[in-house]
């Protein structure tokens, strides 16, 4: 199995952004968040995501998950104190489905430019 942990677990003080994280302000008329899960939710080798989130935002982002159909997202999770923390808690949350044999992909949720065959590539490389 393929799966994907996306880290979106930051509140986006460094750009300044005072009413939502920077994963959830709107871009060509989505959340960045949803741009960058799309790319996932669209390979045919990912077979499940798991989100770490801003645990105020989880309602926010779970409405989201069903408005765009992101059927693959099996689990949101809340983030850490740190980065370090919150990929943590993201690996604890997919080892409650996943095997040690299972590929897991670890991406930032505000870097929505990921295409198909640099997925792919990931994939490939991590199974040599």
């Amino acid at each position: 199995m393929n799966n994907v942990l996306i880290f979106a677990g930051g509140t986006g003080s460094r750009m300044n952004s005072r009413s939502r994280p920077k994963q959830f302000l709107q871009f060509y008329g989505k959340e960045l968040i949803v741009h960058t899960l799309e790319n996932f939710q669209n390979h045919p080798e990912i077979d499940s995501i798991v989100v770490v989130c801003v645990l105020e935002w989880i309602p926010y982002l779970e409405k989201l998950v069903k408005k765009y159909e992101l059927d693959k997202v099996r689990k949101i999770v809340a983030g850490g104190n740190s980065g370090q923390e919150s990929i943590y808690n993201g690996l604890v949350a997919l080892n409650t489905f996943s095997t040690t044999e299972d590929v897991v992909l670890v991406h930032d949720g505000v870097r929505p430019f990921v295409t198909e065959n640099l997925i792919s590539e990931c994939i490939a490389k991590v199974k040599e």
